[in-house]
């Protein structure tokens, strides 16, 4: 029995082509094409192993046949009917069904249902689980040095993002004791470090930074009506620091990123960006309706006018050109309609 394969000896990726002969049913030669018969006749130049050493890798559709060889070398083949050539080699039953199972197509049609089910509910739900128990066990000194580095970054001269704030110190007092008087009442505020900074390039805006640090903008204050207005949306960014949010979302987009890009094998390809970018928007929506959920109850407890957040998220949104015009799918920020809804129905029945 003789067929023609192509012969990978382990250390170039070139292909040689071979003639293989099965002789008594125990050996394997394996000699050039072009003097396959001379060599085969004088065994100079050609191959010889013994079959019951070599491995004949299970059929998969009509791919090329693979027969591993002892010494790490490998054969490939167009040649199917292996098995009528070579003796057979007993199997256990673990690796019987293990073929069988990737043999037929209607098993490998419900395998990759039940991983992309199982992947999908890895990132929806495992992942932010995770990121949250790393994120709390996070020693806060550590979470503290990320937030000042971030924040030294972003008031690098050179990036433009920051200019120092213009607010008179008495006026950057009030909101400090307007804020501490929520968290007074509240007993429930994080650590906190309020910054303020002016930023043309930024515009109206406040957030949180790993460690406690809470950023506002000059051009943020000048856009609210009253300290109320002020502490509602920082109440909102407290809400961020409680749940260690940036640790958080920094964790979840490195860790899903890495699980779609072994899923598409490609960490350059759209099919693996695009699915990446979803997800993170995802999570971020997530931590936004946990940060509001924290400001509600803040607001409530401190006898605070809930709509107060209402009133100035709704300008912020028009201060920068009406956010709502994006699909929420695609950002990172719940639909605003549906997140004021709960601040204006809320009821207060404050002394």
């Amino acid at each position: 029995m003789q067929f023609e394969a192509d012969y990978f000896d382990g250390i170039s990726p070139r292909a040689k082509r071979v003639l293989v002969t099965v002789r008594d049913g125990h050996a394997l030669i394996i000699a050039p094409v072009q003097s396959a018969e001379i060599a085969i006749n004088t065994l100079e130049a050609a191959l010889q192993y013994e079959i019951k050493h070599c491995t004949v890798q299970a059929r998969l559709g009509q791919g090329r046949r693979l027969i591993d060889l002892p010494d790490d070398t490998r054969l490939e083949t167009d040649y199917q009917d292996l098995e009528g050539c070579l003796p057979a080699k007993p199997s256990n039953a673990f690796w019987k069904g293990l073929h069988y199972a990737e043999s037929h197509l209607g098993l490998v049609a419900i395998s990759v249902v039940c991983i992309v089910f199982a992947g999908y509910a890895l990132l929806k739900y495992g992942v932010p689980v995770a990121a949250k128990y790393a994120a709390m066990a996070t020693p806060p000194a550590i979470e503290k040095d990320l937030g000042k580095q971030t924040l030294a970054t972003l008031d690098h001269e050179k990036l433009g993002y920051f200019e120092a704030t213009k607010l008179p110190k008495a006026r950057q007092d009030e909101i400090k004791a307007a804020l501490n008087v929520l968290c007074q009442k509240t007993q429930n505020c994080p650590e906190y470090d309020l910054q303020f900074r002016k930023s043309p390039t930024i515009g109206a805006n406040a957030f949180a930074l790993p460690g406690g640090y809470l950023v506002m903008t000059d051009e943020l204050v000048e856009l609210a009506k009253n300290n109320n207005e002020i502490t509602a949306v920082l109440a909102h960014e407290l809400g961020h620091v409680k749940g260690r949010h940036a640790l958080r979302q920094t964790l979840q987009g490195t860790v899903s990123g890495i699980i779609i890009i072994a899923i598409t094998g490609d960490a350059s390809s759209v099919a693996a960006g695009l699915p990446a970018l979803m997800m993170n928007m995802s999570y971020s929506r997530e931590l936004e309706t946990e940060a509001d959920i924290y400001s509600l109850e803040a607001l409530k407890t401190a006898c605070i006018p809930t709509k107060s957040f209402a009133t100035l998220l709704l300008r912020l949104v028009g201060s920068h050109g009406g956010g709502d015009m994006i699909p929420e799918m695609v950002s990172s920020h719940p639909d605003t309609k549906a997140r004021i809804k709960p601040f204006l129905q809320e009821q207060q029945t404050c002394v």
